[in-house]
């Protein structure tokens, strides 16, 4: 398929994942997430260092309760930040006081928070709209995490919300691929269990 018709098939995928995640009550939202932490937490704590999580958009998989828990045991926890043309930065969560407004509405750290480098990642929850079990990954079409996961070794866990996680997604070879995809019933690990 021609770059252009993989672009065409993106927008449909979107637009289709857009209006599942419209339908799905909060309530199994909010159970789906508590799950979703739980699941996060148990792959965060095989691996030594900060991990970044994402502070939720409407609609998106919750995993404040997560920030917080992995921070009061004093894990570095980091969450991004937009700086520029498809281009995040990684910066300490230091309370949800300390965050502010960014684009799009999302809500993130203060100019001031620490940063912390991509490089020390050992974990990256990764949002999207849909993730494929080959770990193909459907993103808003910004770019961001593309390029973001592309600086770091970190390992790259989907965060997936109910009915999200299906065989595979429309990818081209500049989106980045994800090791594994955790939702609110299993941790799928693209290359095999870990």
């Amino acid at each position: 398929m021609s770059g252009e018709g993989v672009t065409a098939e993106k927008a449909r995928w979107r637009e289709r994942f857009r209006a599942a995640r419209r339908e799905t009550p909060p309530e199994a939202l909010a159970r789906s997430s508590a799950w979703l932490c739980r699941r996060l937490e148990a792959v965060t704590s095989e691996r030594a260092g900060p991990v970044a999580l994402f502070w939720p958009l409407p609609g998106e998989p919750d995993l404040r309760r997560l920030a917080e828990r992995l921070r009061q045991r004093g894990r570095t926890v980091a969450l991004p930040a937009v700086v520029g043309a498809r281009a995040l930065s990684w910066r300490r969560f230091e309370g949800p006081e300390r965050l502010v407004p960014g684009r799009w509405g999302l809500r993130e750290p203060a100019e001031d928070a620490p940063p912390v480098a991509p490089e020390a990642l050992a974990v990256v929850a990764v949002p999207g709209l849909a993730f494929g079990r080959d770990g193909t990954r459907l993103g808003y079409g910004g770019g961001f995490y593309d390029a973001a996961l592309a600086a770091t070794p970190a390992l790259r866990v989907g965060v997936a919300a109910p009915g999200a996680l299906v065989a595979g997604v429309p990818a081209e070879a500049h989106d980045a691929r994800l090791d594994a995809v955790v939702t609110e019933r299993e941790v799928w690990w693209v290359h095999g269990e870990r």
